[in-house]
This record gives C-alpha cells, sequence and structure tokens, in this order.
C-alpha cells in the first residue's frame, strides 16, 4: 500500500489529502457565516476553497486519463485515475448540497 502510495507522487497525494480535509470541514447547508476565530475556516475559507479543489482535481483526473492513452505506465495511471474518481466524487456528494443551498436563498 505504502509503495502503491508512492506512485501517485507527492503533488496528487497533497491535493487528495487536501479534498478529504475540505469534505470534513464542509458546513451544513445553511450555515451562518462566522467573521472572526476559528469558526471562519469551515464557513468562509473551506467553501472558497472547494470548487478551487474540485476544479484541479478534474483536470489532474483528464490529465491521467491522457497519459493512459500513451500507453506508458498505463496501470499505474489507471489506479490514480480511479482514486481521483472515487474523490470527486465522494467530493461533490458532501458538498453538492451545501452550494444549492446558497443557489435556493
Amino acid at each position: 500500500m505504502i509503495k502503491q502510495l508512492k506512485t501517485f507522487g507527492a503533488l496528487r497525494l497533497l491535493l487528495i489529502a487536501a479534498a478529504v480535509l475540505l469534505a470534513i470541514l464542509s458546513p451544513e447547508p445553511g450555515t451562518a457565516a462566522a467573521r472572526s476565530g476559528w469558526e471562519m475556516v469551515p464557513t468562509l475559507v473551506a467553501p472558497a476553497m472547494a470548487p478551487l479543489v474540485l476544479m484541479v482535481l478534474l483536470f489532474d483526473f483528464m490529465m491521467c486519463r491522457i497519459r493512459m492513452s500513451d500507453g506508458q505506465d498505463y496501470k499505474r495511471f489507471r489506479i490514480i485515475s480511479y482514486v481521483e474518481l472515487v474523490t470527486i466524487i465522494l467530493f461533490l456528494f458532501v458538498w453538492l448540497p451545501f452550494f444549492l443551498a446558497i443557489g435556493n436563498r
């Protein structure tokens, strides 16, 4: 397992870790924004960072699929793309209710 994670690369692992951290920090829909203290992190910082991390995850997923088509390191990029696809789906599952609630205000 550790050997497999090493093939992902440091930046990709940090990206996946950021997505998991933001999924943990996602606020409930309709939560009022805090303007001071640590409460700002889940109510202001995380919602601002979520779309950025999602776009980078989608871009990296697309680049993995393109690298798979080269035929070189096919197995490595297939595993990476599946892990990223699961991360994207879970990320959307967690954050979509929050952003839909913003649109319904």
